[in-house]
């Protein structure tokens, strides 16, 4: 009998670490976080408690791609219906009217395309005038570049950067995106978004891939009962999920890295494969400037059960059409008869710019992106840097994944 007794207890121990409370079930209901909302007030309010444990990002220091203002990168792209423009390049969309574009096959054939050749570098998509202003000497000292791990320990990085305490982040001049959902049962999402107006893809073999206009990443931040729980980061089509306690801090804030040109987000500087065999396609994340995005940032609350965007107290003149927009924020892959275009084992050069926010799984149970019956691994440390990132078969198309591309239109 108390051997019985023994396994129960194992049992539900397993089960509570398995499928923790934070974690919303299949029998859980979005729609009930909006039954808790009684005024209009509370609809648009940003939980003190977000902003006190938002996220500071480690741009790369040898970044040659920056953050951007989305509506700044507005001002130097033009629609287009696939390869026919829908305007003259001088009537650029606004934020706040963004979503009138919809009207051409729904949106979703329709991209923002550069006005500028990409391989001229314009400045507005190096973002470069948006690194983030050093709060003080000290940390600006840190911003030189440096290679992972010179300063500071593993051992540091994976416990919290003991070191790192007063630190603070610098303010960039392009805006970070807050969304916040109130699932429900005492869990709140804290999705901050990330925007540059360009991705260089990765090499391999000295080969290219996947360069695009347009680029969203993100973070996730977990919360139940006004307590962190655990964060994911977006990695190219996926990415990781860690518990609060397991992820670097700055105070109580969670630090996180993002990889030079893709702009993947990872827990810890250093190399990651993140595509088998052999390594070939790796990430690199080091130290760099420290982003603050809660310095500058337009806020959001999002109500899954009607779709619907509201700006927030803390910022209630952001825009919010620009959400609703179901098309790319980058250019169409481009066709071979494109001199900037190439192919090599059948992938691409240049692939098409990604969606938006919208499609990010915001409503999503499990705290990671994808599949709600994939497997979502939470770990409670950080792995070793050498570790590859995802096991699956070798797929370059994942080297700079834009989304929805057509490739029959390209030959």
């Amino acid at each position: 009998m108390g051997l019985e007794f023994i396994v129960l207890v194992i049992k539900s121990l397993m089960l509570e670490e398995s499928n923790p409370i934070w974690e919303l079930s299949s029998s859980g209901s979005e729609s009930g976080a909006e039954g808790t909302i009684t005024d209009d007030q509370t609809l648009h309010d940003i939980p003190d408690y977000v902003l006190d444990y938002a996220p500071l990002v480690h741009l790369f220091s040898g970044e040659n791609y920056w953050p951007c203002d989305i509506g700044e990168h507005l001002k130097h792209i033009t629609p287009y219906l696939n390869y026919t423009p829908l305007r003259a390049t001088w009537e650029h969309p606004a934020l706040d009217n963004l979503d009138e574009l919809n009207k051409w096959q729904n949106g979703r054939h329709v991209f923002l395309t550069s006005n500028d050749n990409v391989e001229d570098q314009p400045d507005w998509l190096t973002g470069k005038e948006n690194i983030p202003a050093s709060p003080d000497t000290t940390v600006e000292s840190h911003f030189q570049r440096r290679r992972p791990f010179d300063t500071l320990s593993k051992k540091d990085h994976v416990l919290g950067a003991k070191g790192n305490k007063d630190k603070q982040g610098g303010r960039s001049d392009a805006p970070a995106i807050l969304v916040v959902i109130d699932k429900g049962n005492g869990i709140v999402d804290a999705f901050w978004f990330y925007f540059y107006s360009y991705n260089l893809g990765n090499t391999v073999l000295n080969v290219r891939f996947g360069n695009h206009v347009g680029d969203w990443e993100h973070s996730l931040v977990r919360f139940h009962n006004g307590k962190p729980k655990a964060i994911f980061l977006s990695e190219h089509a996926g990415g990781a999920a860690y518990t609060y306690e397991a992820v670097e801090k700055i105070g109580k804030r969670p630090v996180i890295y993002s990889a030079t040109g893709t702009h993947a987000m990872y827990a810890n500087p250093g190399v990651h494969a993140y595509i088998l065999p052999w390594g070939l396609l790796h990430d690199e994340t080091d130290a760099g400037p420290l982003w603050d995005p809660s310095l500058n940032l337009h806020a959001y609350t999002y109500s899954l059960h009607n779709d619907t965007l509201h700006a927030s107290t803390l910022t209630p003149h952001s825009p919010t059409g620009w959400f609703y927009f179901l098309g790319h924020w980058g250019d169409k892959i481009y066709p071979l008869s494109d001199s900037r275009q190439y192919t090599f084992a059948g992938q691409y050069h240049y692939v098409s710019g990604p969606l938006g926010p919208r499609f990010k799984d915001l409503g999503r149970r499990k705290l990671c992106q994808g599949s709600e019956e994939a497997a979502c691994v939470i770990r409670g440390e950080i792995g070793s840097v050498d570790e590859p990132r995802v096991v699956q078969q070798w797929n370059l198309w994942d080297t700079g994944l834009g989304e929805d591309d057509d490739r029959e239109d390209v030959d």
